[in-house]
This record gives C-alpha cells, structure tokens and sequence, in this order.
C-alpha cells in the first residue's frame, strides 16, 4: 500500500481528527514520508468532490515512484564556469586599475630619472624641492639652499619627479 496514492478530503486533513460528522483520515503507513499535499486538477466539482463539498487532495505516498524525474538533478545552465565569472571580471579590473596604473607610473618615473641632467629641479620622495649639481653613477648631488649653499647627496632612487620650469 505504500506505493498507492493515498485520497484524503482536505476538510479532514486540517480537521482535528475527534472531529463529529467527518470520516477518520486514512494514514499512508509508516513508511511514507511526509510531502506537501498538492489539490488535484478539477478538485471540487464532480466525482472527486468530499461529501461537505470540499475538494480532494492527492497525497503521493512516494515522490519518486510516481515521478522518476524527480530524482534526477539538472546541471546548471552554461556550465560551472559562469558562477565564476563576477571574481574573473573583479580581478581582470584589478590588473587594470591598480597593478597596471603602477607599473606605468614607474615607468615614467624612471625614463624621467635616466634623463636627470645638472641644473634641473626635482622633488624627492620626502616631498624636497632642490636643484641637480652633479650626477656620479647611481648618486645624485643636490643643492638644498641657495643662500647657505647647502648641498645633499642622494641615490637616484629617492627622486619622484623632474619639476619642468613651466610646472612652476
């Protein structure tokens, strides 16, 4: 009897079952397990109408037995890779914003410092302005203070930019 579908008036479902006037309901068994019951098509009218006029429920004692379907899972649509997509578009616009803005920027920087030639303003790391008196290598001398002739040396590194005189 387990795999018989088993008919029950929804009135007596959700009746408490020491209900006067109603019909005991009809239990499936300890074996089936508990689904949502689903109204049948045309319940209410005709022959699957319950003596009060209440419609008819249709209860499957085992999903799966009466739809084989059910315990076949679909694959998702396109593919695994699709849930992926929003972290590959993030971590291409990472590239593109920030590691590749880096990478340009030093470029500059560097084309910039190669062309370092005496007498030119620069602005150092810490944010100094000073004046290139001579270039040994990878060593840089700059005059700090005109009036005091202070002179500083520094490695071409610590320089952030070549200040232009229209720049000023």
């Amino acid at each position: 009897m387990p795999d018989l579908m088993v008919m029950m008036p929804l009135a007596q479902m959700n009746a408490p079952s020491g209900t006067a006037g109603t019909a005991p309901a009809v239990e499936a068994g300890p074996a089936a397990p508990a689904a949502p019951a689903a109204p049948v098509a045309g319940a209410g009218t005709g022959t699957n109408a319950a003596p009060g006029g209440s419609p008819t429920v249709v209860v499957p004692s085992n999903p799966s037995a009466t739809n084989p379907a059910a315990d076949k899972v679909a694959p998702p649509a396109g593919g695994g890779w699709l849930q992926f997509l929003p972290i590959i578009l993030m971590l291409v616009a990472l590239y593109f914003f920030m590691i590749r803005g880096q990478r340009k920027d030093e470029k500059r920087r560097k084309a910039l410092i190669s062309e370092l030639k005496k007498n030119d303003r620069v602005m150092t790391i810490g944010g100094m302005v000073a004046k290139v008196v001579s270039i040994d290598g990878d060593e840089v001398v700059l005059k700090i203070d005109e009036a005091a002739n202070v002179k500083a040396t520094y490695r071409k590194s610590a320089i952030q930019e070549v200040i232009s005189d229209d720049k000023k």
